[in-house]
């Protein structure tokens, strides 16, 4: 069954993993469907000299669309938004991920920080 998120987000937060997620900078996704288990997203995320990994487990209803990001109106700066959505109280589902100019979206049992906040490695100069 095809959960529809027009209404029934008005009333879900930003998940607390990471506060103002918005303000990251999509750099890298993976979906993953391994042979035994359920289907996962990596998200590498950077803002400014800070890179970071979110592990996405249980993705349901993956949806990115052909040629993304660049079909869509987002200038390569594509950024996400992360709800938390416990308050539908649907089984194995927590997390809704949309991207800010469209063409990604999906749902998720849970989402955790894969690897940490470390900053980017700066050029030496001579």
């Amino acid at each position: 069954m095809e959960r529809t998120s027009s209404v029934m987000l008005i009333h879900a937060k930003d998940h607390p993993v990471l506060r103002d997620a918005v303000a990251w900078l999509v750099k890298e996704l993976r979906y993953t469907i391994p042979p035994r288990g359920d289907a996962r997203v990596i998200l590498s995320l950077r803002r400014a000299d800070e890179s970071l990994q979110l592990r996405f487990e249980g993705v349901d209803e993956f949806s990115v669309v052909s040629g993304f990001p660049e079909s869509q109106a987002c200038d390569r700066q594509v950024r996400v938004r992360i709800l938390d959505v416990t308050h539908l109280q649907w089984a194995c589902v927590t997390v809704r991920v949309e991207s800010s100019c469209g063409g990604l979206s999906f749902w998720a049992r849970s989402v955790q920080i894969a690897a940490g906040l470390t900053p980017r490695r700066r050029a030496r100069r001579p």
